[in-house]
């Protein structure tokens, strides 16, 4: 607290006090130090990979997820944005980097928010749907419509690029108060709802067929602009009712309860400065979760391998700069990433060597992917060579994953800097050659608790995770000392 008016104490006169006194002293002996050529602190030593890697350690990791399980379990039961628990858990990662001795800065702003009030609800074919079954998507207002269901010509197995409603003409003439029921597309859901709204639908119902029947998998709209019909997602037991009343031609009636706002939020940078001018290597995650949970591998896994990796460079010097980025607001459409990287100078997205990516790397049932992009940015390929490697290194056997724009790499291609990244498997059933690669049961979801109340510590793999991150630790020092590995 600062005090001001009549109790503030008076400033000394230079020279009247024993502190006063000491400070001149101080500099006269600086002076006379220098004046005898007495030697300037020396230069701390540039990292060595193998002792980082040795650094990094399952009991580490764990100390991380329970500190943040802590932070999000004594609030909201989740670290959304905007939440208790986001800032509890922003205040556990400031305090661990700087008693690491990084250079820590906040990176703070206004960011919408949405909040789920409960109640929502869906009548249909004589069931009524609750919370279990179905939830307001985040960014749809609130909102009650009763009306006829209509569902386009898709089939709930068929190919994501062929099902339609990312135009409008995919909706055909709809009667008044139509409620639509759209299974994920090629477009983003956000363009689906903005074509439904302009083809006239009352209320649109999102349904994703890869999810696990008993989840409610909710997207984001990213943000609220132009987006004014309720929306919901549901789950597989509800969207088969919905076919059947829309085949039926018979009418449903969904209530949602939500709010949307603004708030504000922020992400948190640091860095360990390197000798070079102009050479960065940066690492990212997430610090936000779901609303659905408290989000321990997703995306704590990825906060926990940050923090591993800060404290195993203490004391150390290399020659590039290293960053490390904890994003807010990635689950609500890549906000706190994506505002970082859109407002790079040019010179500054150059010294950006490469920016890699940590999101969900302690699956259950996981494996060792290695974001694999097409048409990613150049040096990407040359990244994931190299990381490759380093998990291999670190006892993995990497897999190249396309994670699309799903996650905080996306900024920074759009920005044309190289990307990377490690990746477990969010709910997507795990493939035949993930599964070989990593004694994964192929078919099953990769992290079944993926966005669910049940992603908590009991379902962290965290020997998954310290391979990936002992991995991600080897590739940032190599690159870090060597910046010519990455020089395009």
């Amino acid at each position: 607290m600062t005090v001001r008016g009549p109790h503030r104490s008076r400033r000394p006169r230079p020279g009247t006090t024993s502190a006063g006194r000491a400070v001149v002293l101080g500099a006269v002996l600086a002076l006379l130090g220098a004046a005898c050529g007495e030697p300037a602190p020396p230069t701390p030593p540039p990292p060595d990979a193998r002792t980082v890697v040795a650094a990094i350690t399952e009991d580490g990791l764990r100390a991380s997820l329970e500190a943040l399980a802590a932070a999000t379990e004594g609030s909201d039961q989740y670290r959304a944005v905007g939440s208790a628990g986001y800032d509890a858990a922003a205040d556990v990662v400031e305090r661990e980097l700087r008693a690491a001795g990084w250079t820590v800065t906040a990176d703070a702003y206004d960011d919408a928010t949405f909040a789920d009030e409960g109640g929502s609800f869906l009548e249909v074919g004589g069931r009524t749907f609750g919370v279990a079954d179905v939830r307001p998507v985040i960014f749809a207002p609130p909102g009650d419509v009763e009306g006829r269901v209509i569902t386009l010509d898709w089939a709930l197995d068929a190919p994501v690029d062929m099902a339609k409603g990312c135009a409008v003409t995919h909706y055909g003439s709809l009667p008044p108060n139509a409620i639509v029921l759209v299974r994920d597309g090629p477009c983003g859901l956000r363009d689906q709802v903005i074509a439904a709204q302009k083809a006239g639908a009352a209320a649109f119902v999102a349904v994703y067929p890869q999810v696990p029947a008993d989840v409610v998998f909710r997207p984001t709209l990213i943000e609220p602009r132009l987006i004014w019909i309720p929306a919901l997602a549901v789950s597989r037991e509800a969207a088969d009712v919905l076919l059947a009343a829309a085949a039926d031609r018979a009418t449903a009636h969904l209530v949602t309860h939500a709010r949307r706002s603004t708030g504000p939020t922020r992400s948190i940078l640091a860095e360990l400065p390197g000798t070079e001018p102009g050479a960065v290597i940066m690492l990212g995650s997430h610090l936000d979760s779901a609303l659905e949970g408290p989000g321990i591998n997703d995306d704590g896994s990825g906060v926990a391998a940050l923090l591993e990796i800060a404290r195993a460079l203490v004391g150390t010097r290399p020659r590039a700069t290293i960053r490390l980025a904890f994003w807010s607001g990635e689950e609500l459409g890549l906000h706190g990433s994506y505002r970082y990287a859109s407002a790079l100078s040019a010179e500054d997205a150059r010294a950006i060597l490469v920016y890699a990516n940590v999101d969900m790397i302690a699956s259950p049932n996981g494996y060792a992917g290695v974001y694999d992009q097409p048409g990613a940015p150049p040096g990407s390929t040359a990244a994931r060579d190299l990381l490759s490697a380093a998990i291999e290194r670190a006892g993995g056997s990497p897999v190249g994953v396309d994670v699309g724009g799903g996650s905080d790499h996306f900024g920074f291609d759009e920005a044309g800097i190289a990307t990377a990244g490690v990746f477990s498997g969010a709910a997507e059933p795990v493939s035949a050659e993930q599964a070989a690669a990593s004694g994964a049961i192929a078919g099953r979801p990769a992290d079944p608790c993926y966005h669910q109340a049940c992603d908590n510590l009991a379902n962290a793999n965290v020997r998954l995770a310290r391979v990936l991150a002992a991995g991600l630790a080897d590739f940032t020092v190599r690159v870090a000392n060597n910046p010519g590995l990455l020089r395009h």
